[in-house]
């Protein structure tokens, strides 16, 4: 009997085609698997090759699936999903005593951080590991226990536990406050030096957001002085080179201790919050349910 190894087509082109027929895209196929179009397209050429069929229409910057492709993902998704969860709860369910975390710069920097020597001091049988990234990371590909992340909570594949919401508002230096001059309400703000989180996973939430929000008419010349990293905006603020947007919850620790302090009251939301997340379907081990719970009951 012929081995399955002779009968499978490569694997890797499964892989890139289920990239490729859940996005109809193989742009979007590509940055999904971090390869290049030409990988991608490249791998799925093989597959057809390999089956002597078109699974795909090439249409001008569109493809569909044929009939034999649309057969084909049916099973590919469904197999490898099978197969991505079944590892992953064989990895979770290990008994390992490491706990691997995935967070925003945000959160890990500010409200994770400062609250992880209390949980080692009652875990000292624990390893923990921290994967700090903006961009959202495959959980179960990277072998991730837990992650929190900022949003609306609907994330594909994630079971999400809401730990809290957060407003947004101007943050300074009280040395910068003494010397900026009178910032009585929002439009005050357009004269002094706004420090901004840049990129697109931000750009729903920046400063011409929050002053539109507020009420304030931006003029041709209005400017920002960008940073793509949240550590480094607060880290600019707290030495006085101008205000930046503050989140309820994450900065709270630098106003309590007068780092930072606010020259207004205005507030804007987007109705965002601060989610746990773990992979749908994934059990957890022990060590990265105790992480979880005590997360949860931090916050």
């Amino acid at each position: 009997m012929q081995s399955l190894r002779m009968r499978l087509p490569p694997v890797n082109s499964l892989v890139a085609f289920e990239a490729a027929a859940r996005h109809l895209s193989i742009t979007r196929a590509a940055q999904e698997l971090t390869v290049s179009r030409e990988a991608v397209s490249r791998h799925i050429r093989i597959l057809e090759e390999h089956l002597g069929t078109d699974l795909f229409f090439r249409r001008h910057r569109a493809i569909e699936l044929t009939e034999a492709g649309d057969a084909l993902y049916a099973t590919v998704s469904k197999s490898l999903g099978a197969i991505a969860k079944t590892a992953g709860e064989l990895g979770h369910a290990a008994g390992s005593s490491r706990v691997t975390v995935t967070a925003t710069v945000a959160i890990a920097s500010f409200w994770l951080t400062p609250r992880l020597p209390a949980f080692r001091s009652a875990n000292k049988d624990l390893e923990l590991r921290i994967r700090v990234s903006d961009a959202p990371l495959d959980m179960i590909e990277e072998g991730i226990d837990v992650g929190l992340r900022y949003g609306d909570g609907a994330w594909a594949g994630l079971k999400a536990h809401h730990l809290f919401d957060t407003d947004t508002f101007p943050v300074c230096a009280p040395s910068f406050l003494e010397t900026a001059g009178s910032i009585a309400k929002p439009a005050d703000l357009l004269s002094q030096p706004l420090l901004n989180l840049d990129g697109a996973p931000h750009s729903d939430e920046d400063w011409t957001w929050w002053l539109e929000g507020a009420g304030v008419r931006l003029p041709s010349t209005f400017r920002t002085l960008g940073y793509d990293n949240y550590a480094n905006i607060i880290q600019a603020a707290i030495e006085g080179h101008g205000v930046a947007l503050g989140f309820s919850r994450i900065v709270d620790h630098h106003l309590a201790r007068g780092d930072l302090v606010r020259p207004l009251e205005a507030v804007q939301s987007k109705g965002y919050g601060v989610y746990m997340v773990t992979p749908r379907g994934v059990r957890l081990g022990p060590a990265a349910q105790r992480f979880h719970d005590w997360v949860v009951a931090q916050a």
